[in-house]
C-alpha cells in the first residue's frame, strides 16, 4: 500500500517521536511503499503490517 510519507511524519510526532518524525523526513521518499519499505518503517517504531489491516500507522 502506498501512503504519503508526510503521513509517517505526522504519526511519529502524535506519537511523541520527533526525532524519529525528522529521520523519517530525511529518508523516506515522498510516497512510501509499506511492503517495500517495512524494515526501514518498523526501525522508525512504526508497524506497517496494522496499516494492512484497516488501522492507521500504529507505533512499536
Amino acid at each position: 500500500m502506498l501512503i504519503d510519507r508526510e503521513h509517517v511524519v505526522q504519526a511519529l510526532r502524535s506519537g511523541g517521536r520527533p526525532e524519529q518524525a525528522e529521520r523519517a523526513r530525511e529518508v523516506l521518499g515522498v510516497q512510501v511503499d509499506t511492503v517495500r519499505d517495512a524494515d526501514l518503517l518498523r526501525r522508525l517504531g512504526l508497524d506497517p503490517d496494522s496499516r494492512a489491516q484497516g488501522g492507521g500507522l500504529g507505533l512499536r
